[in-house]
């Protein structure tokens, strides 16, 4: 197993993690998952098997397999907002904004039922 926990180890080096996002991001879901999963106590109980595919999968996206192999000819998102705009809306700073306004916006409608 300590082979398994090397690799795993390497492949979180590759994984970012960005600070703004807090506990939703991937990175650190990914550290945290690796380390539960090694710990001396689960040790005994890991397939290898298992391993391994996990492994796999994650390197596979860590490196842009599929992004390199599937090319976009647009660069277009749903929302119309570029990848940048879209990490600074995710951001956690702008979540609690926004639960604020939200917050803000109820008060308002449930303040005009009761008047």
């Amino acid at each position: 197993m300590t082979s398994q926990y090397k690799k795993f180890t390497k492949l979180i080096a590759k994984w970012p993690v960005d600070g703004s996002k807090g506990d939703r991001d991937l990175g650190k879901f990914i550290r945290d998952k690796v380390k539960i999963a090694f710990e001396t106590t689960n040790k005994e109980n890991l397939d290898s098997e298992l391993c391994n595919r996990q492994y796999n999968a994650l390197n596979k996206i860590a490196d842009n397999h599929y992004r390199d192999k599937y090319k976009r000819t647009k660069q277009s998102t749903a929302t119309g907002l570029s990848p940048e705009e879209c990490n600074v809306i995710l951001s956690n700073e702008v979540l609690t904004y926004l639960k604020e306004e939200n917050k803000g916006f109820f008060r308002k409608i449930f303040q005009r039922d009761s008047e």
